[in-house]
């Protein structure tokens, strides 16, 4: 086989696989594919459930942090979360300064569905939590584990801009130490999607 026969072979085999691949593609007229995920920044207030937490911390603190999500099947989503909030407060005795880190992980599954330029979207899943609690008396180090659930929504400028304003409201279920001291609760706030 020539040379020339055998580029001629390689442009008829590269000229295929364009075409295939154009054809598996949108049509002309026809709406992009929905995006395969996106990149979130977070900011929002987190209001710790157990009622001696308010007695050491203000009730509330702010909570942020950076999550992603992907698509698993048409409406469906994965989505991953990591957060901090550090609160400080004083001992109800001494009135000596303590401080309060924690750092939220959370994962699930949610269904989304466009309508009109909102997207909202309600989902449920896994949380690990770990926090340090540090002041005179000593520094405790611990970790616990739970279940939450989400709503929110989404607001979309066009099919094409990329960055989508989002609000989501949480509830966590979270038992921390011997004592079962009750992590979770209220988590309220938006941010940024980066949409790709």
């Amino acid at each position: 086989m020539s040379h020339r026969e055998t580029r001629d072979r390689r442009l008829v085999a590269l000229l295929a696989v364009i075409a295939l691949a154009a054809g598996t593609g949108p049509a002309f007229g026809q709406t992009v594919p929905d995006r395969q995920g996106t990149v979130e920044f977070s900011f929002g207030s987190y209001n710790v459930a157990d009622p001696l937490f308010d007695t050491i911390y203000q009730p509330g603190g702010s909570i942020g942090g950076l999550g992603f999500t992907a698509g698993l099947l048409p409406h469906i989503d994965f989505y991953f979360d990591l957060k901090v909030m550090v609160k400080n407060g004083l001992l109800s005795h001494s009135q000596d300064t303590t401080t309060f880190v924690m750092i939220p992980i959370s994962m699930g599954v949610r269904y989304a569905y466009p309508v009109s330029f909102i997207i909202p979207f309600a989902g449920a899943g896994f949380d690990y939590y770990a926090y340090v609690e540090d002041n005179p008396i000593g520094t405790v180090l611990d970790n616990a584990a739970g279940l939450h659930f989400l709503a929110g929504f989404y607001l979309r400028f066009g099919e094409r801009f990329p960055i989508l304003p989002f609000a989501r409201l949480k509830y966590a279920l979270v038992k921390a130490g011997p004592s079962k001291i009750d992590l979770g609760g209220w988590e309220f706030g938006g941010g940024l999607a980066i949409a790709f």
